[in-house]
């Protein structure tokens, strides 16, 4: 699946088709920022069905948008390596600490 239609209407949605996509990123590091911006807008549903949890549209918009996140995280982990301790793959050893962790500066 190519992500990158997902999240050009993602971009278009929020009203700033550009403003995230910047030339000057790589693209482990737009990867790792597309994966936060789909994170957020996750958390924003599941604050919203916190009081509205019989609300279709936002029950199939969090299922849409998480369903993106694995599929961006799965992206990120296979191109980069695990972005959480939750996404090691042991049969590869224990990976985790074998390169700098996403928040590290090095890792970019």
């Amino acid at each position: 699946m190519n992500y990158m239609d997902d999240m050009n209407v993602v971009h278009d949605m929020m009203g700033m088709p550009n403003m995230m996509k910047k030339p000057e990123m790589s693209a482990k590091q737009q990867l790792f920022r597309d994966i936060q911006i789909v994170s957020f807008l996750i958390k924003d549903a599941q604050l919203f069905l916190d009081t509205h949890p019989k609300d279709e549209t936002a029950l199939s918009f969090f299922d849409y948008y998480n369903q993106l996140l694995c599929t961006l995280t799965e992206e990120y982990e296979r191109q980069y390596g695990p972005l959480t301790v939750t996404g090691v793959n042991v049969k590869d050893g224990w990976s985790w600490i074998e390169q700098p962790w996403p928040w590290e500066k090095e890792a970019w």
